[in-house]
């Protein structure tokens, strides 16, 4: 039965919408203190890290961009409940699934990460597959419309 979208939006669907845009704000702000890194943070870091920041292929980082703002503005989209939302969801998962898989290609990422590491890339791809899969959900139900 499809879903009457005068009728009253369920309460997990705003739960849902509200926990992407907080977790999606996180992205974006990581994106953010990223590339707004001043040459004090960046001395900062470890060998390691400003070798990997320094070495990092433009694709990656423009991967990352890509997800980080499709991301968050899935989310708004899906507050807003607007059929573009599973569109930006889907071209940020799959901004993801490029970023990531620079961690594999280039030498020494899999060296860097230790467990906490791979286990924050796993739940950041997990959650980009049920934002998803949750925004193709609602606008098949025609919550979103």
């Amino acid at each position: 039965m499809a879903y009457n979208r005068q009728a009253h939006t369920p309460v997990w669907f705003w739960i849902g919408a509200v926990f992407a845009l907080i977790w999606n704000s996180f992205g974006l702000a990581a994106y953010a203190s990223e590339v707004t890194m001043s040459a004090g943070d960046f001395a900062r870091l470890t060998a390691v890290e400003q070798n990997l920041f320094a070495n990092r292929p433009f694709w990656a980082s423009a991967a990352f961009a890509v997800a980080a703002i499709t991301g968050f503005l899935g989310a708004v989209m899906l507050l807003l409940r607007r059929p573009i939302t599973v569109r930006l969801f889907l071209l940020s998962l799959i901004s993801v699934l490029v970023q990531f898989s620079s961690f594999f290609i280039l030498d020494g990422y899999t060296e860097y990460f230790d467990l906490a590491g791979w286990f924050m890339q796993l739940l950041i791809l997990v959650l980009a597959i049920i934002f998803f899969i949750f925004a193709h959900w609602a606008e098949k139900s025609r919550i979103i419309e």
